[in-house]
This record gives structure tokens, C-alpha cells and sequence, in this order.
């Protein structure tokens, strides 16, 4: 099995000696490379899948659009619809305190988003199944690292300490998102 790449980033906007982990995709598929291979094993033709997947995700997208939660596949991802809108307490231009109220919240204001969660259970498979590889940030060169032990007194080997191997939950149960990129950047190794 291939491993997935990722690199350390400093995280500038905290200060210095701050990092985080940067997945380096091994590309982009199409959607029919993948249903080529989906069939692979089957008597589908690739052409028929891309039909019935193309028809499903109509009905997805018309489905969202009438506010409902949707699922791709079984006990894998489900999109909903979703607004980005708050209000706060704030300054105005006389320096005086505006306090924030429900009425404030208008749609208008918002930026609409489709959502996408990843069900717990495939992404604890995802996690137990994942082998990951370190390269350098420019060069993406390998960078050799000790092998995580489950448990033992390995540096990084419990995962209660700071790079331990047990995963880290996400609010919501089970990855609303993708892992953001902390510094707001989205460069990838090599790109200056």
C-alpha cells in the first residue's frame, strides 16, 4: 500500500515553534478513472455506473436543496445544507459597545455552503488503515522517522502525549471538515 505524504509547516501567525502536519495528495483521480475501477471486479460497465452516479447526485444536489441531510454511500459521507453567519458584539464608529441580538442574524449576511461530515466509523477505518510518510517541505524528499509503537515509552509511542497515535476526535463526531490549514496558506512542498 502507498503511503499518504505530509509535511510540517511552521504556523507563523502564532509566533515561532509552532507546527502542524500539511497532507500532500499523490493527485487528483477523475470521476471516470474511478468508476473504471470500481468495475473492475464487476460485470457493470463503467458506463452504466457513471450514469446511475451521475442521476444520484441529482438527486443529492435537489434534495439539499430542499434542506435535507443526504448521504454518499452507506455509513460514509453526508452533505447538508449550510449557512456561515453569526453576529457578535461589537464597536461602532463612536466607539460605542453594540450589542449583538438574534434579530441581527439575517441570511443575507451569510455565505451558504454545502456541509460534508464523514461518518465515525469509516473514518476510524480510514485511521487504522492510513500509513503516512514525512517529507521535506521544499524538496518533498522522505524524511526518516522511528516507527510509532501503540503504548510502549517510544517517543511518541502513547497516545496521550503530543504525537501520539491515537487519533483526535472532531467536534460534531467524525471530521466535519477538512484539517484546516492554521496559517490561512495552502502551499505545497517545492512551491516558494
Amino acid at each position: 500500500m502507498a503511503k499518504v505524504k505530509y509535511y510540517a509547516k511552521e504556523n507563523k501567525k502564532v509566533g515561532t515553534h509552532s507546527f502542524y502536519a500539511v497532507p500532500l495528495p499523490n493527485g487528483t483521480l477523475t470521476f471516470d478513472e474511478l468508476c473504471e475501477e470500481a468495475c473492475e471486479n464487476t460485470t457493470i460497465e463503467a458506463s452504466i455506473l457513471r450514469a446511475a452516479v451521475t442521476e444520484y447526485m441529482k438527486v443529492v444536489k435537489r434534495n439539499v436543496l430542499k434542506g435535507f441531510r443526504v448521504p454518499l454511500g452507506d455509513q460514509f459521507i453526508t452533505v447538508y445544507p449550510n449557512l456561515q453567519l453569526s453576529v457578535k458584539d461589537h464597536k461602532d464608529a463612536q466607539g460605542n459597545t453594540v450589542v449583538a441580538t438574534a434579530k441581527m442574524l439575517v441570511a443575507t449576511n451569510g455565505k451558504s455552503r454545502l456541509g460534508a461530515t464523514v461518518s465515525t466509523r469509516f473514518s476510524q477505518e480510514f485511521a487504522s488503515s492510513v500509513s503516512w510518510q514525512k517529507v521535506d517541505a521544499k524538496t518533498g524528499a522522505v524524511i526518516d522517522e522511528e516507527d510509532i509503537v501503540d503504548g510502549g515509552d517510544e517517543p511518541g509511542g502513547s497516545g496521550d502525549e503530543p504525537g501520539g497515535d491515537t487519533p483526535t476526535p472532531t467536534p460534531g463526531g467524525g471530521g466535519d471538515t477538512p484539517t484546516p490549514d492554521p496559517s490561512g496558506d495552502s502551499d505545497t512542498p517545492g512551491e516558494d
